[in-house]
C-alpha cells in the first residue's frame, strides 16, 4: 500500500506516508466530491492502517515474520506461482534483491498518479513482493540500518533454478524447504532490535529463542553479537563458540569471534583490593 520494498527502514516509511497523506488529502484542488470521498477512503482504510503497523517496531517485526512464515510454508507445499504482470515475470527470471528494489521503484511512482490506478499498481507491487519472497533462500528482515543483520539474500551457491522448479503444467513452483525453526518469530524480532541497536530487547528475544530452539546456531551467534555490543566480550565469546560448535560455518560467529577474543585479551586483570578488618572495615 505504501509502494515501498519489504526491507525499507522506518525513516523512509514515515516519509512516504506523509507524502501519501498529502496526495490523498480531501482538499486537493480539482477533485469532485466523489473523488474526494474515494481518496479519503483509500487513506483511512488502507494507507493509514498499513502505516500504523509498519510504524511500530514490534508490529512491523511480527508482520514481516508472518510474511516469512507464509513464504516458507508455500515453498514446502510446492505452491506454483501464477503471475499476471510482465514485470513480476521478469523478476522471477532474474530474482535478486537489487532487481526487486529497482522494479518496486519503477512501479511505485505510478501507484497514486490517479485514483483509478491505485488498485492496479498495488496488485503489481504485491506480485513483485510475492516473487521476491518465494525466490529468496534466506529471509532476514531488518530496518536497513545494521550490517550485522543482513536483509533478504539469495544464497550465492544456489541459483534461481535450484530454488524454483517447474510443475507438471509448466508453471513455476518452489522446491520444498526444511521445517522452519520454532523460534523464527523471536529471531526476526531480535534481528529487528539489533538493527535498531536496542540490545536489551534483542537479548530478551534471543533468550526466548534459545528455549524454543536450543540447537539453533544462529540464536547463539546473534546472542554473541548483542553481548559484544554490551561490552561483555567474555560472554560473547562463549556464545560464538556455541554457535560454531553447532555450525562451523555460522557467518556471524565467524566474523566476530576473533574480535571479541582480541578485546578480551586486551582487558587488564583487576588488581585485588586490599581490605582489613571485618567486611573490609579498618583498611590499613
Amino acid at each position: 500500500m505504501l509502494g515501498l520494498p519489504l526491507n525499507t527502514d522506518a525513516a523512509h516509511i514515515r516519509k512516504k506516508f506523509l507524502k501519501l497523506a498529502k496526495i490523498l488529502h480531501p482538499d486537493v484542488f480539482g477533485r469532485t466530491d466523489e473523488e474526494k470521498d474515494t481518496a479519503t477512503k483509500y487513506f483511512s482504510k488502507m494507507v493509514s492502517p498499513a502505516y500504523q503497523v509498519l510504524n511500530s517496531d514490534r508490529d512491523r517485526g511480527e508482520y514481516l515474520a508472518t510474511l516469512r512464515i507464509f513464504a516458507q510454508t508455500q515453498k514446502q507445499k510446492g505452491t506454483a506461482l501464477t503471475l499476471s504482470t510482465e514485470i513480476a515475470q521478469k523478476l522471477y527470471r532474474l530474482p535478486h534483491e537489487i532487481t526487486y528494489t529497482q522494479f518496486v521503484e519503477q512501479v511505485a511512482p505510478k501507484q497514486y498518479e490517479t485514483l483509478e490506478s491505485i488498485l492496479e499498481y498495488t496488485a503489481t507491487l504485491s506480485e513483485l513482493n510475492l516473487v521476491y519472497l518465494m525466490t529468496q533462500s534466506s529471509l532476514s528482515f531488518t530496518t536497513g540500518s545494521s550490517a550485522a543483520a543482513p536483509a533478504f539474500s539469495q544464497s550465492p551457491s544456489q541459483s534461481p533454478s535450484q530454488t524454483v522448479a517447474q510443475n507438471g503444467n509448466g508453471q513455476p513452483s518452489v522446491a520444498p524447504k526444511p521445517a522452519q525453526s520454532p523460534a523464527l518469530r523471536n529471531l526476526n524480532m531480535a534481528e529487528l532490535f539489533i538493527g535498531k541497536k536496542q540490545w536489551t530487547d534483542a537479548l530478551k528475544e534471543l533468550i526466548a529463542a534459545e528455549k524454543l530452539d536450543p540447537n539453533n546456531a544462529k540464536v547463539y551467534a546473534l546472542k554473541g553479537l548483542v553481548q559484544m555490543n554490551q561490552n561483555a566480550a567474555a560472554i560473547a565469546k562463549v556464545s560464538f563458540q556455541k554457535a560454531l560448535k553447532l555450525d562451523p560455518k555460522e557467518p556471524t560467529a565467524l566474523k566476530y569471534i576473533n574480535q571479541v577474543s582480541a578485546a578480551q585479551a586486551q582487558t587488564p586483570a583487576k588488581a585485588p583490593e586490599k581490605k582489613g578488618g571485618l567486611f573490609g572495615w579498618g583498611k590499613k
